[in-house]
C-alpha cells in the first residue's frame, strides 16, 4: 500500500529526506549583512563565484541599510510642513525615496534619486542632474550646489551624486518655488543626507 503525506509533515519530510539541497538554499534567520563575513573566506579558499554571489548579497544588504537610514532623515514635520506619505525603492544601485509634504492648502514633494557613492543608475542620473543645474538659477543649499528650474523644482545634488528634488504643483515658476517652498527646503536635513550617503 502506497502513503501519500500531505499538510506539514508531507514538507518537512521532503526537506529532511527528499530534497536536502532545498533546504540548505532555504535562510530563515539569515540576514543579508551575514554574507559580508563569507566574502573573504570563499575567495581565500578559490571559490571565487561564490564571493562574488556572497558579495552582491552584502552589497544589497549594505543599500537597503543605507536607504532606510537615510529614509529616517525625511522629518514627519518640517517648517510648518507635515509628512503625508514616504515611499522607499531600491534596484541595481539606483535608489528613489519619495515623500509628500502638506501645509495649510499647498502640496510638497522631496524625492532623493541615485546611488551610494554614485553607483550605479543612480551615479548616471547624478550627473544628468549636474548638468541640469547649469539651465536653472543657481543657488546653494546647506553650501551643495543647487539650481532652481524653470518648472520651480528646486533640484540640489549631493557629494554622492545622488540627488534631492523639492517641488510643487502649486508653485510652477522660480520666484514662487522660492517663495512658496523656500523654507522647506531651508529646513530640511539637506547637510545630514548628504553626510550619510557621502
Amino acid at each position: 500500500m502506497r502513503t501519500i503525506y500531505r499538510g506539514p509533515l508531507a514538507l518537512a519530510l521532503l526537506l529532511t529526506a527528499g530534497a536536502p539541497s532545498a533546504f540548505a538554499q532555504l535562510d530563515v534567520n539569515g540576514s543579508g549583512l551575514d554574507a559580508c563575513g563569507q566574502v573573504d573566506g570563499l575567495a581565500k579558499s578559490g571559490n571565487y563565484s561564490g564571493a562574488h554571489d556572497k558579495a552582491k548579497q552584502c552589497m544589497d544588504a549594505l543599500d537597503q541599510k543605507l536607504q532606510g537610514e537615510v529614509g529616517k532623515q525625511f522629518p514627519t514635520s518640517v517648517a510648518g510642513w507635515t509628512r503625508t506619505s514616504l515611499e522607499q525603492n531600491a534596484a541595481l544601485g539606483f535608489t528613489n525615496i519619495s515623500a509628500n509634504y502638506k501645509k495649510d492648502m499647498h502640496t510638497a514633494e522631496v524625492s532623493l534619486t541615485g546611488g551610494a557613492g554614485g553607483a550605479g543608475l543612480g551615479g548616471v542620473l547624478g550627473g544628468i542632474a549636474r548638468l541640469g543645474l547649469q539651465s536653472g538659477q543657481q543657488v546653494k543649499v546647506a553650501g551643495l550646489p543647487a539650481a532652481v528650474q524653470s518648472d520651480g523644482s528646486i533640484v540640489v545634488t549631493l557629494q554622492s551624486g545622488a540627488f534631492l528634488t523639492f517641488k510643487s504643483p502649486d508653485f510652477t515658476d522660480q520666484q514662487a518655488s522660492l517663495a512658496g517652498i523656500g523654507d522647506l527646503v531651508n529646513a530640511f536635513p539637506v547637510a545630514q543626507i548628504n553626510k550619510t550617503l557621502h
